[in-house]
């Protein structure tokens, strides 16, 4: 449970905080920032505004505002889409506008090389894949939890309303007592 409560707390911030990461994380490595930098500047946003939406059903679901905790499902889905997104902006490969040779990334930064390069750009198509694969299953489950949530809360509501218009009870959720004292004596002033 605790682990599930941390995952809906870090909810919001990660929303923020990981297109920041994978817009400007490779240049906390010294890697500049070249021509990749200007379509990111038009793709970061898209990845705000999916993972904005994802959350928001997560956190539409009432089970989730009432325990303050996503689901196990979400955690899984969750941890894959954030570790995608930090992957992105360690393996992103930015080239820049005068040579090719130039090109980097925060990891080629780190391990060096040729090699590490075509390493880097494997790995950056790797999490791009597992980014986009978690953001839409996310999204598909948060869907479908809310919709099945949603149906039972109506089927409560529906029987509530059968069972107080025929007459046959008092209705889920109400307290005997309260509502239904019987008759009630009204005093008129005369005058």
């Amino acid at each position: 449970m605790t682990m599930r409560r941390v995952f809906y707390r870090l909810l919001w911030v990660a929303v923020f905080v990981l297109p920041l990461w994978v817009l400007l994380g490779r240049a906390f490595f010294g890697v500049p920032l070249g021509l990749q930098f200007v379509g990111q500047l038009l793709l970061v946003p898209l990845l705000f505004v999916g993972q904005a939406v994802a959350t928001g059903v997560v956190v539409g679901r009432r089970s989730v505002r009432q325990a303050k905790a996503v689901s196990w499902a979400d955690v899984g889905l969750l941890t894959l889409s954030w570790l995608g997104q930090l992957g992105l902006g360690f393996f992103i490969v930015d080239s820049s506008a005068e040579s090719e040779s130039e090109s980097a990334s925060a990891f080629t930064q780190v391990a060096g090389g040729v090699s590490s390069l075509d390493l880097s750009t494997a790995l950056f198509a790797l999490c791009a894949v597992v980014t986009i694969a978690a953001g839409v299953g996310l999204f598909a489950a948060a869907l479908w939890q809310f919709v099945k949530e949603a149906r039972a809360r109506m089927a409560v509501s529906l029987a509530n309303l059968e069972r107080v218009a025929s007459g046959t009870g008092v209705a889920a959720g109400r307290r005997p007592g309260y509502g239904d004292d019987g008759p009630v004596i009204t005093i008129t002033p005369r005058g």
